[in-house]
């Protein structure tokens, strides 16, 4: 036990020091982020719900109501950083809308909010692979850097953002699952979904049956989860009256305007897909799961065994985890379109990414699941630090958004890669050749990318370079 709190310690200092080094301490224009930004600078410094006062009110992450602006997202995580950046500030004078303290106010309230509860969830998935029995420490250690390293959970680590810590609580309550603690693991289950409603509620029926499935005590244990996951409800609830004054999200409220989603088809003011193919392209496609941390397939292989052969629980808990997963991939496939908006990868799958790489110690028992970890670490490591570069660069969308830059890159990776050659290695062989392949073959175009690259970025300097 010694051991294994000493080895959780240091993978935590680890995954920790990593994820605040690449802390970004800017707001970048994709939305997302910014319209945390203005929902806590609104709260804190102007007294207010509504973020029409914020300096990121132009954020397109925001809905109309009544003649008043408002962030459109789950605001649990913005109520959080409120309750951080206020004493803060009280502290230390900084201010969000200074632009001499601004950037360490951003880079501070984003280490505890996302790079914290990331490192924590790389530490929690090292202790709970010490399950596997016939695991062997290297493969293990290759399989937290992995997850750690080579996911959109290291990409996102550095930005304000809700996947990550509900990726961190959907882990912890995979975690008290497997422990027999139907509480801790309803709140858990909860708590993410008031964080990020579709992973968290979505994945709560398939842990509960997990739990109560041919369990003597499955009725007290299925009260006790259902306590749980109806006390994450009900801060979700209560969230959204602190901000709006009703249960229901800003965008779901009767003649709300919701900016973000009137580029085209919406549903429940989500942009939908638009075509047929949008399914597979959100898996193998450019910004598909599977092509941006390919060390997932080993995780989705081991899945399919675990859930033919438990290797320790009990089978229904694996079967609960392949059909719960398999719901979310297809739920976000077929109704969360543009990829989610200018971002790296399909950030939308990233809560789940943890519980799915849980599963790989099972396709490791075989040669060609090793070779395949041993293959694919290296690129997805690769992939996660361009990402991680941009977490939210300018990107093709869809044809009902298209932006006349942004989508001059189809493959964020590419387009990722050849930002950064530009920056760091301008007019090299390889920068020329990159930016051609994954930008624009005339170099006008693609000064005008990095522009609008840089600039979104918030990296003013950088973005000078190339602006005439």
């Amino acid at each position: 036990m010694r051991y294994a709190i000493g080895r959780s310690a240091a993978v935590f200092a680890l995954a920790f020091a990593l994820y605040a080094a690449g802390v970004h301490p800017r707001v970048f224009s994709a939305g997302n982020d910014a319209s945390r930004w203005a929902q806590i600078e609104a709260l804190v410094d102007h007294g207010t719900t509504s973020i029409e006062r914020s300096r990121f009110a132009g954020t397109v992450d925001r809905v109309e109501v009544g003649g008043r602006v408002y962030s459109n997202k789950p605001p649990l995580l913005a109520l959080a950083g409120a309750a951080l950046y206020a004493p803060l500030a009280r502290a230390t004078g900084w201010r969000l809308a200074d632009p001499s303290t601004g950037a360490r106010a951003i880079a501070a309230l984003t280490i505890l909010l996302v790079a914290l509860p990331a490192a924590w969830c790389v530490a929690s998935f090292d202790r709970e692979l010490a399950r596997f029995a016939r695991l062997p420490e290297g493969w293990r250690s290759a399989l937290t850097a992995a997850l750690g390293a080579g996911t959109l959970l290291g990409v996102y680590s550095g930005t304000l953002n809700n996947h990550v810590p509900a990726a961190a609580l959907l882990f912890a309550a995979l975690a008290a699952t497997l422990a027999g603690r139907p509480l801790a693991a309803g709140l858990a289950c909860g708590l993410a979904g008031a964080l990020d409603y579709l992973p968290g509620f979505g994945l709560a029926p398939f842990l509960g049956w997990a739990l109560v499935r041919g369990a003597a005590d499955a009725r007290r244990r299925g009260a006790r989860y259902a306590a749980g996951v109806a006390a994450g409800l009900g801060v979700a609830l209560l969230a959204n009256v602190a901000i709006i004054g009703s249960v229901l999200p800003p965008k779901l409220l009767a003649g709300a305007i919701d900016r973000s989603a009137q580029a085209g088809p919406s549903w429940g003011g989500v942009v939908l897909p638009q075509s047929a193919a949008y399914p597979l392209e959100v898996l193998f496609g450019a910004h598909g799961l599977f092509l941006v941390s390919p060390v997932l397939l080993v995780g989705a292989a081991g899945l399919w065994r675990a859930a033919r052969r438990a290797p320790f629980a009990t089978g229904t808990l694996w079967l609960a985890l392949a059909l719960g997963l398999a719901l979310q991939v297809a739920g976000h496939a077929l109704l969360a379109g543009s990829y989610g908006g200018w971002s790296y990868g399909f950030r939308y799958l990233l809560p789940i990414q943890p519980l799915l790489l849980f599963a790989a110690p099972l396709a490791l028992e075989a040669k060609a699941g090793r070779a395949v970890l041993a293959a694919a670490l290296a690129p997805s490591i690769l992939f996660a630090a361009l990402g991680a570069y941009h977490p939210w660069p300018p990107a093709f969308e869809q044809e009902s958004r298209r932006d006349p830059v942004a989508a001059r890159v189809t493959n964020p990776i590419g387009g990722n890669a050849a930002a950064w050659l530009a920056e760091h290695r301008p007019g090299s062989a390889w920068a020329e050749r990159l930016g051609a392949r994954y930008v624009s073959r005339d170099a006008e175009r693609r000064r005008e990318y990095f522009v609008y690259f840089f600039g979104s970025k918030g990296d003013l300097e950088t973005m000078r370079r190339f602006a005439r």
